[in-house]
């Protein structure tokens, strides 16, 4: 096979979702290269903005395992940018939350997440934009996961 020939687009779901998936990454990962952490990191920082969460809170919210939400919060955890804590509640669980380093860093990323955020629209469009998040929310929403036999 010639090594120009382009393979045809694939007709599932799956696979096209997560080339999607990686372009978006890479493209979010370039913009925010200049912060020294990834998208991924970014969403969790985030994503405890608002609030402390516990490990299993935070990995729902993801969608994401709690081995790859451990995994994902070992260099935050390194570059002390959140903490992790006991639960006052229940000791066997932990409490993760945003140090000061961290909201700072938050701050720190959000105009050049902006600055991609705005070049997304202004490629894609906006109302193209809107869909594509609600077509995705709807997919984890879809019940799937636990229809799968």
């Amino acid at each position: 096979m010639n090594a120009d020939q382009s393979l045809p687009a694939t007709l599932c779901y799956c696979s096209s979702l997560r080339q999607a998936s990686r372009y978006l990454t890479s493209f979010y990962d370039q913009v925010l290269s200049g912060s020294g952490l990834r998208v991924t990191q970014f969403a969790i920082l985030s994503r405890l903005a608002p609030r402390p969460a516990t490990v299993t809170q935070l990995a729902h919210s993801m969608v994401m395992d709690r081995t790859t939400l451990a995994r994902n919060l070992q260099p935050l955890v390194r570059q002390a940018l959140v903490l992790v804590r006991p639960s006052e509640q229940d000791r066997r669980e932990r409490i993760i939350e945003l140090s000061a380093a961290g909201r700072d860093k938050v701050e720190a990323i959000l105009p050049a997440w902006r600055s991609a955020q705005a070049r997304f629209e202004q490629q894609f469009g906006a109302e193209r934009g809107a869909e594509l998040l609600a077509t995705m929310r709807a997919v984890v929403d879809s019940g799937l996961h636990g229809s799968a036999d």
